[in-house]
């Protein structure tokens, strides 16, 4: 069933038109010409709640009748077309449950990506079976209706602003009928927009489901809340708080303790009714030759990976100090623990990435909470957990951070393994617009090394003395092109390693040329000629 254009007696606030004559619009013109009207009409809504002519609490009161269907986008056009709209549903939807869409009625429309659009109707808009009143939910283990309460779970659990976690709270109390009091938000709601009002609403469906039933939200959070509730027993409080980093961090980074037992999780889960092909696919345990599951993490401290919108993706494990294995153990790719991808801390980072705080790439999960603690404002750290960065990950970055601004401080271990991986991040980062720089690490010490033995200080004073990254990459060029730089050869061979290092980053080329000319013992003209014939050829 087809709808006709937005703008019936029902909607409100429809676009300008402008008061000319013109020849009638075909029906294909018209539909080529909705997506940019409804962007805008979505546009012109955001900038509403963000000037304050419109409250934040205005979109919360139709999120909590839309979101749990719809994102922030589709709500505010809804909201736009109908405003006395309370059950919005396609053709077939409303068919579903019994129920016909009167002929003639107009649809809402949405947007629907790429691009695309689609036509809903209100409940009013139908006729058919009565609907079943909506079910008023007892919430398992939420606190009852304290917006404040269940917000500050929010920010401890999840890791969410101020902002978000109240907003999720109200809307996942009002969701399960206990009729919350809004929370007070500042007049102009600065954070409007598709980015985080999607995020809230995927943060407050994501703590509804569980709050129904207290095994949802999957296997991954299953396992996560088993390995925080065991973490109070385990050796990992005093070895972390030995090392600088206190109760209090340990609670926001929700790091848990993986017990020693072959099978302590997977007995767990099993008990929750998970099926042991769905334990063995998310990669929280392994068959044997026999065919029994033993768990991957045993006696371990747990850091949670997650993906940008916060669930957990998968996790790292830390072995005590003397004990077997590897010293961290990266769980197995998975289809929603996507390695290449994935960077321990981003969800955590984004609010200081998103205020201006420039991203510090680290190696461990225990040098990104070592920044954190440091800095939490200056500096925002991500980790590769031992991986090699990757363009995807760069990707992700600069989706929440403004790259061509902050620019990327590396704080990769000070050793040679460390300096091989900042050169390999210099090829992934080289088209990144914004400086990239090395943090002053001292040789065979990481930011986690720092903590324990100079106080957050020490982190502080390496982050704010770094050098040039393409220092660190010019350099290990001529090394290796131009050994000890000794022959005319040598010296020639190392000034064209250099030269076709500093062809991929240009805007470092004058500094480098100085630097370059005074290790090879040539005039400089010579490094710019040679920095002239590279950028030629390449």
């Amino acid at each position: 069933m087809d709808a006709t254009v937005p703008g019936n007696s029902r909607a409100q606030d429809a676009p300008d038109a402008p008061h000319r004559a013109h020849r009638p619009r075909t029906p294909d013109e018209d539909r080529r010409r909705l997506p940019g009207v409804l962007s805008g009409i979505a546009d012109r809504e955001t900038a509403r709640l963000r000037d304050g002519t419109r409250p934040w609490e205005w979109w919360l009161e139709r999120a909590v009748l839309h979101g749990r269907r719809y994102g922030y986008t589709d709500t505010l056009l809804i909201a736009a077309q109908w405003r006395a709209a309370t059950d919005v549903r396609s053709y077939e939807e409303w068919r579903a449950v019994g129920r016909q869409v009167r002929r003639g009625e107009t649809g809402i429309r949405l947007l629907s990506p790429p691009g695309g659009l689609r036509a809903v109707f209100d409940v009013a808009q139908t006729d058919g079976l009565p609907l079943p009143p909506p079910a008023r939910v007892s919430p398992l283990g939420l606190p009852s209706d304290r917006v404040g309460e269940l917000s500050a779970a929010l920010r401890e659990r999840h890791g969410a602003d101020r902002i978000e976690a109240d907003s999720a709270a109200f809307l996942v109390l009002a969701w399960l009928g206990l009729e919350p009091r809004p929370p007070v938000f500042p007049v102009n709601a600065f954070w409007a927009g598709a980015e985080t009002g999607d995020r809230i609403l995927r943060l407050g469906r994501r703590v509804y489901e569980t709050a129904l039933d207290p095994s949802a939200g999957g296997v991954m959070a299953a396992a996560h809340r088993f390995f925080r509730a065991r973490l109070a027993g385990s050796w990992v409080p005093a070895y972390l708080a030995g090392r600088g980093f206190p109760r209090g961090a340990q609670r926001r980074w929700r790091i848990g303790w993986a017990p020693p037992g072959p099978a302590a999780l997977t007995g767990h889960l099993r008990g929750l009714g998970h099926a042991d092909e769905d334990v063995v696919a998310a990669g929280l345990a392994r068959r044997s030759g026999d065919g029994r599951l033993f768990d991957t993490f045993r006696d371990r401290a747990m850091f949670p990976i997650r993906t940008p919108d916060g669930a957990v993706a998968g996790f790292i494990g830390r072995r005590p100090d003397g004990g077997d294995g590897p010293k961290y153990l990266n769980g197995p790719g998975t289809d929603l623990f996507h390695k290449s991808e994935l960077l321990f801390g981003l969800h955590e980072a984004r609010g200081a990435l998103a205020a201006g705080a420039r991203p510090v790439l680290v190696e461990g999960p225990l040098d990104a909470v070592a920044v954190a603690l440091a800095d939490p404002a200056g500096h925002a750290p991500v980790a590769t957990c031992g991986l090699s960065l990757t363009g995807a990950q760069v990707g992700a970055l600069g989706g929440i951070a403004d790259l061509g601004v902050t620019g990327v401080l590396v704080a990769l271990d000070g050793d040679t393994a460390g300096r091989s991986g900042a050169i390999r991040a210099w090829e992934t980062l080289a088209g990144v617009g914004g400086p990239l720089d090395l943090a002053a690490l001292p040789p065979g010490r990481d930011p986690a090394d720092l903590l324990r033995d100079g106080g957050r200080a020490a982190v502080r004073r390496a982050l704010a003395a770094g050098t040039p990254l393409m220092d660190l990459v010019v350099d290990a060029a001529m090394d290796r092109a131009g050994g000890g730089l000794t022959t005319a050869e040598e010296r020639l061979a190392a000034i064209r390693a250099a030269a076709a290092a500093v062809t991929a980053r240009p805007s470092g080329a004058a500094r480098q040329a100085v630097r370059i000319a005074a290790r090879a013992s040539v005039p400089a003209a010579l490094i710019t000629e040679a920095l002239i014939d590279a950028a030629a050829s390449g």
